[in-house]
């Protein structure tokens, strides 16, 4: 009965331990996702450092056009019936519009040059770019716009508008050549506030009949983040080539093709009028915000954050198989490690991610690691040296979790693997578990064997009662 009573009290305390356990665990994923909710702060930070930096500077640029703005005064006689006299009357009427003529063909070839900006430890990637934009361009007919065929059309003016998103990143005031015959632009472009840009004002154009214009200009533009275009043209190619290492093609249309190295990259884009439906949209909304685009962003996938925040989704994992590495090391050895020393090793694996996001503000993500996790591990070997009793124990501990952060930081350089490599991972685990522990007795933990019968109920002792006779009577 005796050992009945040990095995149960000995099942009860290790049921106690692992709800212990749970509850560490929980405490320890709270302080996780404080450090998760860190991240996201420090990120937002720096956004709002970029968007100061780009309130001062100049933000993304999508570039459109150029192309031609005609304003047209169209007149016609248009026949009333009145009422009241019960006769028809001819009422002179006219009608003033835009008109708007998309080019034939537009390139662009150019260069962007990278810098950076910083506010304290926060920094912002600006370009400057230089390059030409050329193009043809025919113009209508003046007859072939008229509306009413009995009516009459005007030419009140025409100009070339070329969009710009930002107008503040405009370097250098640039030309217009047109048809041979340099004009200036001014600012504005006479449309809608959502089509910011510059304008050129094309005095002396005939529209008596259709003709092929030719166009170039130097464009010098800086901003910050992203270097679009829009296809506004039936035949469009636009060449970019920049030192910058780390593109991001984006929009609607990817590169026809590209080469990226170290040393920087080149991409080349064509797009037809049948494949885009930006002068369309343009047209119908007058909005740069609504038209197909496409062109790159200069991203740094260093940056800290996001990878320290993948590396947060696998931080629980790792604390999970810690402290199951340490559950089944304490049963096998028969040793006994008190909750308090399973939260201090808990604590220590989170706030390994505190201290990598702190040190990769300052220096590489790469060395931040290292240095983060080998003081981690480091400190962790020589605590759990004295825990487990033995120096071996603690350095084997170590091994095996500089073996996990080497498999971390593993997945986050490679992310399309990652889901792979965190699977073989597990699965290794698990198998070397299976491994070490199939020869085990899971009834000897608690002091019972699978084979062995509950001992023997052995027979009470009984006692003969004593008895007084009675004395004899004579």
């Amino acid at each position: 009965m005796n050992l009945n009573t040990s095995a149960t009290a000995q099942n009860v305390r290790l049921f106690i331990k692992l709800i212990i356990l749970g509850g560490l665990s929980i405490a320890i994923l709270i302080a996780l996702f404080s450090i998760k909710g860190l991240v996201w702060e420090r990120q937002q930070r720096l956004k709002n450092v970029e968007n100061d930096i780009a309130e001062s500077y100049a933000g993304p640029q999508l570039i459109a056009g150029p192309y031609v703005v005609l304003n047209l005064r169209e007149r016609w006689i248009e026949q009333t019936y009145n009422k009241e006299k019960n006769v028809w009357f001819e009422e002179p009427k006219s009608l003033t519009r835009n008109h708007y003529v998309y080019p034939d063909s537009l390139q662009y070839q150019g260069g962007l040059a990278v810098d950076e900006r910083s506010r304290g430890i926060f920094k912002a990637r600006v370009f400057q770019s230089e390059g030409e934009l050329s193009g043809s361009i025919t113009l209508p007919g003046l007859s072939s716009l008229k509306t009413k065929e009995a009516g009459s059309i005007e030419l009140i003016d025409a100009r070339a508008v070329l969009l710009i998103k930002d107008p503040r990143g405009i370097s250098r005031i640039p030309k217009l050549s047109w048809a041979g015959t340099e004009r200036a632009f001014t600012s504005g472009t006479g449309l809608t506030d959502d089509l910011p840009g510059i304008q050129a004002t094309l005095k002396g154009t005939s529209l008596e009949t259709g003709q092929q214009i030719s166009f170039h200009t130097q464009l010098y533009l800086h901003g910050m983040d992203t270097f679009a275009f829009s296809p506004l043209a039936s035949e469009n190619a636009f060449l970019v080539n920049s030192p910058w290492p780390h593109p991001s093609f984006q929009g609607n249309f990817l590169p026809v093709s590209r080469k990226v190295s170290e040393s920087g990259f080149d991409a080349e884009w064509r797009v037809n009028g049948l494949a885009s439906n930006a002068r369309q949209v343009l047209t119908d909304t007058q909005s740069l915000n609504r038209v197909q685009s496409l062109g790159v962003k200069l991203i740094d996938p260093i940056t800290p954050y996001p990878l320290t925040d993948r590396a947060l989704k696998y931080g629980f994992l790792f604390v999970f198989i810690t402290f199951a590495s340490f559950f089944f090391f304490e049963v096998m050895k028969k040793l006994r490690i008190h909750p308090i020393q399973y939260g201090c090793v808990g604590m220590a694996q989170a706030l390994f991610f505190l201290v990598l996001l702190s040190l990769s503000e300052h220096i590489s993500f790469g060395w931040s690691y290292l240095l983060a996790s080998t003081a981690t591990i480091t400190l962790l070997t020589i605590y759990l040296a004295a825990v487990l009793g033995e120096t071996k124990r603690g350095l084997g501990f170590g091994i095996f979790l500089a073996g996990l952060y080497g498999a971390l930081f593993g997945m986050l350089q490679s992310e399309d693997y990652a889901l792979l490599t965190g699977s073989l991972l597990l699965f290794g685990l698990l198998a070397l578990l299976m491994i070490l522990t199939r020869n085990l007795d899971w009834y000897a933990l608690t002091s019972i064997r699978k084979s062995e019968p509950l001992p023997p109920i052995l027979p009470q002792k009984t006692e003969t009662p004593i008895t007084f006779d009675s004395p004899k009577q004579s």
